[in-house]
């Protein structure tokens, strides 16, 4: 490849890059509820990390306790 055409290759990723996220930052100046669901998002993982690592936390030699 030519040195050009990799400059050609970077220069419009890195415009398409800056239109995205021009397109992105436009989008999310008029979503009034944006930060609601950001919070929302954030509060959904944590309690899918906090699930997941009680999952963990039990030992892989353990057999899992019955529950009857």
């Amino acid at each position: 490849m030519s040195v050009t055409a990799i400059a050609f290759t970077f220069l419009s990723m890195g415009a398409f890059a800056f239109l995205m996220w021009t397109l992105v930052q436009k989008q999310e100046k008029n979503d009034p509820k944006f930060e609601e669901k950001l919070a929302a998002d954030d509060r959904r993982a944590k309690a899918n990390r906090q699930a997941a690592g009680q999952i963990q936390q039990q030992s892989p030699q353990e057999p899992p306790k019955p529950t009857s």
